[in-house]
């Protein structure tokens, strides 16, 4: 079992997440549809966590909220991702425990749902499902099956529509 600690990202580990996002997502994250959201304006950082290991200092993983809205229902929200735990760390809980730690605070803060592309299998046992063909669209290609959501306030979906992008305007003050 690998030690680890999980704490709000700061600025001091801007440049470790930049290096591991390179190296789990390759040049390809750039043209990724999540991406696309991520580039409109930036992450919560207080909404957004970093795995340590016990020198406090080594980064093992890394998750990030972002607060966006659907276009055509304005129904404000956050975006998971990117999770990125090192390739020789993964399995070891790192990035289950980011989620945990991401999904609460994400509840903590108000938001009504969390929306992702990822795997199903991997992030159905934190609440997403598979969002509704036709219900949300991101600005590029997405499997349809790999657009997730996690309702956080009951009747959520009935209430959203439209292309997921950022805000526009800064966190909201928690």
């Amino acid at each position: 079992m690998t030690a680890f600690t999980i704490v709000s990202e700061t600025g001091i580990h801007a440049s470790a997440i930049d290096d591991l996002h390179a190296e789990a997502f390759g040049p390809g994250r750039y043209s990724r549809a999540a991406f696309r959201v991520r580039e409109q304006g930036p992450h919560d950082p207080a909404l957004s966590f970093v795995a340590l290991a016990e020198d406090g200092e080594t980064l093992l993983g890394s998750v990030r909220l972002t607060w966006v809205e659907t276009d055509r229902s304005h129904e404000r929200g956050l975006l998971l991702g990117p999770l990125a735990v090192l390739e020789e760390l993964k399995g070891k809980g790192i990035g289950k425990a980011l989620m945990r730690k991401a999904v609460g605070a994400a509840r903590d803060s108000g938001a009504p749902y969390i929306v992702l592309v990822g795997d199903k299998p991997y992030y159905w046992p934190f609440g997403f499902e598979t969002a509704p063909r036709g219900l949300i669209s991101m600005p590029g290609p997405v499997d349809p099956a790999r657009l997730l959501i996690c309702s956080l306030q009951p009747d959520i979906v009935e209430r959203m529509g439209g292309m997921v992008r950022w805000t526009g305007e800064p966190a909201p003050t928690l």
